[in-house]
Order: C-alpha cells, then structure tokens, then sequence
C-alpha cells in the first residue's frame, strides 16, 4: 500500500523511531503518543493501537509508515479526514480527489450521490466514487506490508450511557470543573496567538468567549458576520462591550457573495474541501475570504469557534423518541425527516428505503428491534454525531485549512463529549444541564437575563413578519409559511441565495429546504453527476 500526500495543505513529515511520520495537529501533543506507538515495533495488535489513540489530542490525522507497517488515524471526529483505495495494491492519502486521479477512479456510487443530494454528505466509509474509502470517526488502518493485509477497526464510537445516582447540583459543579478543564487546553494551545473568535447571539460562541476572558487571555478578538443591520449581530457586539473586545462586522453583500461564487477560487476551494464525499460549505469560505482579504491577521491566526455545542449538550434529541410507543422505526423517521430533506422531490419511497436500509446498518440494529427510549436516544445521537456532525459541522472547518489557518472546536474536547456521554436524559433533554450550569455561572451577567433579540429580517424587510401575521389570521399556517417563502431570498441568509436568480429560487422555492440544496445542485452539474440527480428543480 503506498502513501500519498497532497502538500496543498498544513500535512507535516517527520521521523519518530523507526517510523516516518506524516501528520496534522499539534506536534507537542502528538510525539508521545507516536513514540509509544513507534516502541510497539513490527506490525502492532490493533487492541495495543487502539488503547493508545484513545488519548489522541484533538483536531489532528497521522499516517506513519515503517519497513513493516502502516499505521494511519484520525481523530475522534475525524476532524482531518483521510481516504484509501485498495484497488492496485492500495494506497492511503489526506486527499480523495488526488487519490481518485492516481487510480483512475471514476465510477459514481448512485447511492452515495443520493444521499449528497439529500443529505449533503455520504454516510459509513463510503464516498460518491466506487472504490474509493473514507476514515469514519475514531477509525484506524494498520497495514502488513509482508501481505498487505489491512485491519481497519473502530477505537472510538459516541456511545451515550447516562448514569444516575448524582444530584443536578452534582453534575452541574463535574460540568463547571471541566470547562475550566477545556478553557485551559485552549489557553496552551494558542500559546500566545490571536485568537479570532466567531461571535454570535448564541450561547456557545458567547461561551468559549467569556471563559478565555475571564481566564485573562488578552489576545483575543471577535467578530460578526450577516447583512448591515442584522439583529443578531447587535446582540454579538454588546457582549464584545461588555468584555471591553475588540469586535468588527463581516458585512454580507449579495453583489460580493455572487461574485465570489462564480469565481475560480470558489471551484478551487470546494475541490480542496469536498472529500468527494461532502458539499463544502459557502458561508465559511465567504466569511474568511473577506477577513483574510483584510491584511491584517498574522499567519498564526487561530479561530476558536462554539460548533456545535447545541448537539454536545442534548440539544438535538428529538423528543418523540422518547413517548413510549417509540420504536425503531420512529428513530429512521427522526433521522430521515431532519438530515435527507434538502430536495423534497429527492424523497422517493425506493430512495428513502435504501437509505434506511443502509441506516439501520451502520447502527447495527434491525427494524423490528426492541428498545427502550433511552436507547433508541443513543442511537439517534451516535448517528448523527458520526454523520452529519463529523461529516457536514465540523467538515466547516476546510474553510479555515484552506486560507492556512489553525482552528480548535473546544465543545469537542474528548473530555467534555466523554462527560455528556454520561449525563442523565433529564439533565440533556433541552439542554437542561447546560442552562443551569451558564445561569450559575452567568459570567459579567451575559447568560441567566441576557436573551438578545435575533430576526430573521434584517432592516425593510422586517415588515414581512407583521404582515405574515396578518395572513395567517386570514388564509392559516400554510398560507404564512408560503408567503415567507416568497421573501425568504432577501432575509437574513440572503447572501447565500444571491448566486441564483429570484426567478430559478421561486419556481423550486417550495422544493428546497434551504440554499444548501441550491449549492448542491451546482456541485453536482460541475462535477458532472448523473443527470438522473441533478435534475431537481428544473
């Protein structure tokens, strides 16, 4: 199996042992971890890798290869994803697209490309190209380069088993210590930098902000993106006041965003960041274009954003798993409803049942399966934790990777996930826990009475929700919900509608669950995926 690595990208080579080492991550942090696994020697049992990567500091991916082995891994979250083939012998690489070039694979998996459609992502280890693999969370490869075996297993899998026993009381003071755990590990790892931090009206940016201010993290500044006068952004400016930080507003423009998109720089990136197994996201590079365009932020730059401490925290179990009637089959309709809607017409009953089908397979559960709400909770998180999280969320950040930026998600430190993992239904439902903890804490009283005003309406057209008001009193929900959608294209995420015409948005705006599935069908046309799939909303 050979290894190939794209240098279009922060990857990193060193020797360790006997072992030359290809990586990504901070080096601090991953040489005692790659000397143990160096001082294994030969081709190591997977249970003694395994044990070890349990430890492994997050975001990072290593590919390390000696006269007797490979050894390749991600992190928990595969926050750095990586590809193999092992058509020709094999190969492993950090990058699918120069993969797919090399071993000339071309051929399109329908199923995969089904699921891009309608969920934005491929789900499992596969990819939209036959023959081609991705890394799933926590997963490592060791390779027997005697035989070329390959034993690819899992060392870590999001797995919530609450436990009772503790007072809230209780788990809201182990929740309190292990933040300070998590801002301390952002603290090291900056070591100095400026720290750029993403700030919205929301609480987990506002968060992240207030404990590297009161741990006294002095070179941090923040900043606010959306159209001139958006509400949310106000909210995010009073708390940078209120900290005495530095704040500044990435205005959205639809002339700018238009024009970015269009532009071959746009096409560069999202061939760097797709994967080919993910739609890049447009608001992410649109935003740090604009900032890097600036000038004015060293190269050493680290963005700390809060995604997605909305899902750490419970916030997206949905509640109907847990009536007592609920059943396997409520779990499929939960995911499928939520995460495959991004082309209604996309939503065929024969579509529909290969996805479930493939679903239930990758949780390793029959339909007819007998299981208590707490367990099917479990699955919908470790599902949607593996799945969209990892490969829709987090797969935000090549936006950063391409400017050449570091990045940390500290709501994903191992650490406080493994904690979540444990906390008690009552305390994740509505994210109970993480409220009381903020209204406990409620640092500079920015968290327990401060509950900033966010619209969906920015400026003039704030005038479309008093008069929605008044259509549904006349004509019902229905009647409102379409006339939203005729005035959708100029609202709050008006720059990521401004690539298409008012016209080509109205004629499918009933079709679309958002701009995303606009994206995607442009992805699909540039890279020419069966007609069959793109053919939505024409």
């Amino acid at each position: 199996m050979k290894i190939i690595i794209d240098n279009n990208s922060k990857w990193e080579t060193t020797q360790v042992g006997d072992y030359l080492v290809h990586y990504i991550g901070l080096y601090k942090e991953l040489l005692p971890l790659l000397k143990k696994i160096s001082g294994l020697g030969g081709v190591p049992q997977k249970e003694s890798i395994d044990c070890l990567l349990d430890k492994l500091p997050m975001p990072s991916a290593v590919i390390m290869e000696s006269k007797q082995s490979i050894i390749a891994f991600t992190d928990h979250f595969r926050c750095y994803p990586l590809f193999y083939t092992t058509v020709n012998g094999g190969a492993i690489s950090n990058s699918a697209r120069k993969l797919a070039k090399i071993y000339s694979l071309h051929n399109w998996d329908i199923l995969s490309a089904n699921e891009l459609m309608m969920a934005g992502y491929v789900t499992g280890a596969d990819t939209l190209i036959q023959g081609l693999r991705q890394f799933q969370t926590g997963e490592s490869m060791i390779v027997n380069k005697g035989d070329n075996r390959i034993n690819v297993s899992r060392y870590y899998r999001y797995s919530p088993a609450p436990e009772e026993g503790k007072s809230d009381d209780d788990w809201v003071e182990e929740l309190d210590i292990i933040m300070n755990g998590v801002t301390q590990r952002m603290i090291d790892r900056a070591n100095g930098r400026l720290i750029m931090a993403p700030l919205s009206a929301g609480l987990d940016s506002r968060l992240l902000v207030c404990k590297l201010h009161e741990a006294g993290y002095s070179n941090l500044e923040t900043f606010s993106y959306g159209p001139p006068g958006n509400w949310e952004a106000r909210g995010a400016q009073t708390v940078a006041k209120r900290l005495n930080l530095l704040w500044r507003l990435i205005a959205t423009s639809r002339k700018k965003a238009r024009q970015m998109f269009w532009a071959p720089e746009r096409k560069a990136y999202w061939n760097f960041s797709d994967g080919l197994s993910a739609l890049p996201n447009f608001q992410e590079y649109y935003t740090i274009s604009k900032l890097y365009s600036i000038g004015k932020l060293p190269k050493e730059t680290i963005f700390i954003n809060g995604q997605t401490g909305d899902f750490i925290t419970g916030g997206h179990i949905p509640k109907i798993l847990k009536e007592k009637n609920a059943n396997v089959r409520t779990l499929l309709e939960s995911i499928t409803s939520k995460h495959y809607s991004l082309w209604k017409n996309l939503k065929t009953p024969e579509r529909l049942e290969q996805v479930e089908e493939k679903i239930l397979k990758l949780l390793d559960v029959s339909i007819d399966a007998k299981l208590t709400s707490g367990e099917l909770m479990s699955l919908y998180e470790r599902w949607e934790c593996e799945e969209r999280q990892a490969k829709w969320v987090i797969h935000g950040q090549r936006a950063y990777d391409f400017f050449g930026y570091d990045w940390q998600l500290p709501l994903w430190d191992i650490e406080l996930v493994k904690f979540y993992q444990r906390v008690p239904i009552h305390l994740k439902l509505d994210q109970r826990l993480y409220h009381l903890w903020l209204e406990k804490w409620d640092y500079n009283n920015l968290f327990r009475d401060f509950n900033p005003t966010v619209w969906r309406w920015p400026r003039a057209t704030l005038v479309v929700v008093p008069l929605a008001k008044v259509v549904e009193k006349i004509l019902g929900k229905n009647a409102k919900q379409a006339w939203y959608e005729f005035f959708f294209y100029w609202g709050h995420t008006a720059e990521h509608y401004a690539p298409y015409s008012y016209k080509e948005y109205f004629d499918i705006r009933s079709d679309i669950r958002n701009s995303i599935a606009l994206n995607g069908r442009t992805w699909a046309k540039e890279n020419y995926l069966p007609v069959e799939l793109i053919d939505v909303g024409q």
